[in-house]
């Protein structure tokens, strides 16, 4: 089954004694859940509805018990709807159901509310369903009310089969709930196990963000050794996800196919702008940064680093009308975050669209990345490791402003091939053939 085990399903009815039933059955099942009446007093605002609903339990009259004309139960619904779900929700299924069978409500739901008011949040499915199969008029089960709710919970993991990718990353999303959970249990112990546990996690938190950020977490900020116990724990973290991961079965696991007649497809480099690059910024200091150097006085300096990486001197002009000059932080992480800068290291390089990749130099003084989107162009970042330089200082001033940072990765690349070219021993040999 792969009900979201993160609290991300929610219950909209404004009985709530019509709900109790099936918070109930969550509550045996341990699937956390979050209720809403209705009641806007009790609703989040429009801006802080941030938490992502995966399935939602819909019930079409907010109002009252009786049969209420479509108009207004449509009003109700999607000024509800509003802030409940924000244009940013993650895919998600909603079950809509009412007590009184209405031919219309498929109508009402599907088309006019999520096809034409809310078409921006609108669900990959739909379910439908009659409260009185499950609930009578006091709110209590059915009879058959054990059989009816297997029925119903069958009904929404076939809906939920239907999109294998969504299945499995709500399959995903399971895994890290019970992964962190397991990283807190190895490293923190049961409660009953120590006669002060707050003593213990104190100490033992410390370690950790010891562990991480070495002699430097004594003159960190209280913050900061937060965050570096953090790191620690993320990297515990990681592991446990990858051997649970490694380690469990994939419900329903069968091959993705994608039609050929889909359009709208995302692109490879906006694929990889995902897995290459982030839009964070800040700070400027922070190691994968890099920074746009937009100073025409140094304009000269790179048109000489282009001379020396550039294969095709026929496309130096194009390439200078499009380029943007730049400066990638490779500072080592640990540093970054242990507070040990004493210089900054950087290198020069040029990011320039996709179609003159191929016009560099290829040897191990010169890297050039695999393509990605960037502000609706396709681009490679392309630098030359002999530009590698030192700043005891690195801020933000007019000529010099971050545009994005590259991942872990990525960055950890280009300071292994930065570390190879600096470092080519050689070997001492004799050839036979000489």
């Amino acid at each position: 089954m792969n009900l979201p085990l993160n609290g991300r399903i929610a219950i909209i009815d404004d009985q709530i004694i019509q709900a109790e039933p099936l918070m109930k059955v969550f509550s045996q099942r341990q699937i956390p859940f979050t209720y809403f009446s209705g009641d806007f007093n009790y609703l989040p605002s429009e801006r802080d509805n941030f938490n992502d609903i995966r399935i939602l339990f819909l019930d079409i009259n907010l109002i009252d018990d009786g049969v209420q004309n479509d108009k207004v139960l449509k009003s109700k619904l999607i000024s509800v709807l509003k802030r409940v779900i924000s244009k940013n929700n993650y895919p998600y299924i909603v079950i809509y159901w009412s007590r009184h069978q209405n031919q219309s409500d498929k109508k009402l739901i599907e088309t006019e509310i999520f096809e034409k008011e809310l078409k921006d949040r609108k669900p990959i499915s739909f379910l439908s369903a009659i409260k009185s199969d499950f609930f009578k008029l006091d709110g209590n089960p059915t009879e058959d009310f054990d059989d009816k709710i297997v029925g119903l919970f069958s009904r929404i993991n076939s809906q939920i089969a239907k999109s294998p990718a969504y299945s499995y990353l709500l399959n995903w999303e399971n895994k890290i709930h019970i992964s962190a959970d397991k990283t807190l249990e190895e490293i923190f112990s049961a409660y009953n196990k120590f006669e002060n546990w707050s003593d213990n996690a104190n100490y033992l938190f410390n370690k950790l963000g010891i562990s991480y950020s070495g002699k430097s977490f004594a003159g960190q900020s209280p913050e900061d050794k937060i965050k570096s116990s953090y790191n620690a724990l993320n990297n515990v973290f990681t592991d446990t996800l990858e051997n649970i991961l490694n380690n469990s079965s994939v419900p329903n696991a069968k091959k993705l196919k994608v039609s050929a007649t889909v359009k709208n497809l995302e692109s490879i480099n906006s694929i990889n702008k995902k897995l290459l690059i982030s839009d964070e910024k800040e700070p400027l200091h922070y190691s994968g940064t890099v920074i746009e150097i937009t100073n025409k006085n140094l304009t000269a300096e790179y048109e000489n680093l282009l001379d020396t990486i550039l294969n095709n001197k026929g496309k130096k002009v194009d390439i200078i009308a499009s380029w943007k000059k730049i400066w990638l932080n490779v500072t080592p992480l640990c540093d970054t975050v242990q507070g040990k800068i004493v210089f900054h290291r950087l290198v020069r390089g040029i990011l320039v669209p996709k179609e003159f990749g191929k016009t560099f130099y290829a040897n191990e003084a010169i890297y050039v990345s695999p393509s990605f989107a960037f502000n609706n162009k396709d681009y490679v970042i392309a630098i030359d490791f002999r530009q590698f330089f030192t700043l005891n200082k690195l801020g933000k001033t007019k000529n010099r402003e971050s545009i994005f940072r590259i991942r872990q990765q990525l960055l950890a690349e280009i300071q292994s091939k930065l570390a190879r070219h600096i470092n080519r021993q050689g070997i001492l040999f004799l050839d036979e053939k000489g």
